[in-house]
């Protein structure tokens, strides 16, 4: 689904009314008044009617605004900040003025307002929920400037389609038949007044093409303004991340060539990432994208990496020639360059924070026990330097990435793994994922994220679901056939 994607903890519920009146929310009636003011500017154009129908306009935008911001703060405050603020701020605004451009031009049809436009969008960077209540106040005050009950049918059942199929756009190409819906659904809700109102047929045929119209003239709209919106408001749509699923992505094609151990490594992380985001109802999507680039720092020296080489040459060869103290840094440095790799290619800032967090703040336990054995009398080893500088994850998306990415690592190097006569069983399987787990948790490294132990244990059985079904081994053809 095109949601936005959202790296919030958990969300309070039992936010209390009277709390909203609060010195700290002063911003958000700054914002409310300002929303009432746009608003009354553009319903009330061209200021012609009378103070009394002037008034009773005024006090609808008031009364629209003052129940969306108390739906926020009691059901929504995680949209409570400047950014979705604005944005939606944008959104209405842009939308009331062309529903009133419509309106004054006596050639289009008040049918042939783009409720659509503002549905769709809503739905994508906020939810199903406020999309629909937004969608209702504002075709309530179009109903009552244009004075025409007639347009309501069309507005609410095109906006409430528009918001449904928003659900299924996968692309972009998918807004088209998008608006293609509402449409249709203008068409038959015109039919259905006009029918009603018993006018000539050929006055409904011809209004019936205006709704046609006004749904693919939503959708084009959608579609030149959706990326625009995303990146000035640094805000990542579900659109933006199936995008960047593409193998074909620069980095992705970087890091095949360069790092085709790294690559396949990513691959298989982003397979686990995905059925444990799933199996907790995470956003599996966004595991999977930060799956995929997660160790694009590797480019940078891809021999010091161990899938990139093999175990014994990268011993022998790049690590043995420097002190276990550089190697860390090296193996280190492969989140910074991942990072600014990343914002050379403008990825989400939701990906950037999975590259910096994938490793939270762990131990490279391998250089850290070979500076150990080589320290001399006398001489300290501060662990600080070999640990990575985080930060720890802040999401379940991003804590998820780093177990799979850690489960993944084992299973490869495990000298169980690497012994060719035998596989490892479901039940060893499982045990190995279950240690890695604990070894997190013993660390630490999962203190700042919102997993509860129900879903590790959910994550646990998904990672050894996967993982038996890669350990499984063909059998051997029988003799007759080797022959």
């Amino acid at each position: 689904m095109p949601r936005r994607v959202n790296r919030e903890k958990s969300e309070p519920t039992n936010h209390k009314i009277k709390k909203i009146f609060a010195r700290s929310h002063l911003s958000h009636w700054l914002w409310g008044i300002g929303m009432v003011g746009g608003l009354s500017l553009v319903f009330l154009f061209p200021f012609l009617t009378c103070l009394i129908v002037k008034l009773g306009t005024v006090v609808l935008i008031i009364l629209s605004v003052l129940i969306f911001l108390i739906y926020l703060f009691r059901f929504y405050p995680r949209f409570l900040t400047v950014n979705f603020l604005c944005l939606f701020l944008v959104l209405v605004l842009s939308m009331s003025l062309m529903g009133k451009i419509v309106l004054l031009l006596p050639q289009i049809p008040n049918y042939f307002v783009p409720i659509a436009f503002l549905s769709i969008l809503i739905s994508v960077f906020f939810n199903s929920t406020l999309a629909i209540l937004a969608t209702t106040f504002l075709s309530i005050l179009f109903i009552v400037n244009a004075e025409s009950l007639d347009i309501l049918p069309v507005l609410f059942f095109g906006g409430v389609v528009g918001i449904y199929g928003s659900s299924f756009i996968h692309q972009r190409t998918d807004i088209t038949r998008v608006g293609i819906w509402v449409g249709f659904t203008n068409l038959i809700s015109i039919l259905g007044m006009g029918l009603i109102a018993k006018s000539p047929f050929s006055q409904i045929l011809i209004q019936g093409v205006w709704g046609l119209g006004n749904g693919i003239f939503s959708s084009i709209l959608v579609t030149i303004t959706l990326p625009y919106l995303e990146t000035y408001f640094g805000i990542t749509t579900d659109i933006k991340l199936l995008e960047l699923t593409d193998l074909n992505h620069p980095l992705l094609k970087r890091l095949s060539i360069e790092a085709p151990g790294t690559y396949h490594h990513s691959i298989m992380v982003a397979t686990l990432a995905i059925s444990g985001a799933e199996s907790i109802g995470a956003n599996a999507l966004l595991a999977r994208v930060g799956a995929y680039y997660h160790d694009i720092g590797k480019v940078t020296r891809p021999h010091f990496f161990f899938e990139n080489s093999g175990l014994e040459d990268v011993t022998n060869k790049s690590h043995q020639k420097v002190n276990p103290n550089l190697s860390s840094t090296i193996i280190i440095s492969h989140v910074k360059d991942g990072i600014e790799l990343a914002k050379i290619h403008r990825l989400p800032r939701v990906v950037i924070d999975i590259i910096a967090e994938h490793h939270g703040k762990g131990l490279i336990a391998y250089f850290y026990r070979k500076a150990l054995q080589k320290k001399e009398d006398g001489e300290k080893v501060d662990e600080t330097s070999f640990r990575y500088p985080g930060p720890k994850p802040q999401s379940k998306e991003s804590a998820i990435v780093m177990l799979a990415d850690s489960v993944e690592a084992d299973s490869r190097f495990s000298p169980r793994v690497s012994r060719k006569d035998s596989s490892l069983t479901r039940h060893e399987i499982s045990s190995q994922i279950e240690k890695v787990i604990e070894n997190k948790l013993k660390d630490h490294q999962l203190d700042e994220c919102n997993l509860t132990l129900r879903e590790l244990t959910k994550i646990k059985e998904a990672f050894t679901r996967v993982l038996t079904g890669l350990a499984h081994t063909r059998g051997r053809y029988p003799e007759e056939m080797l022959k």
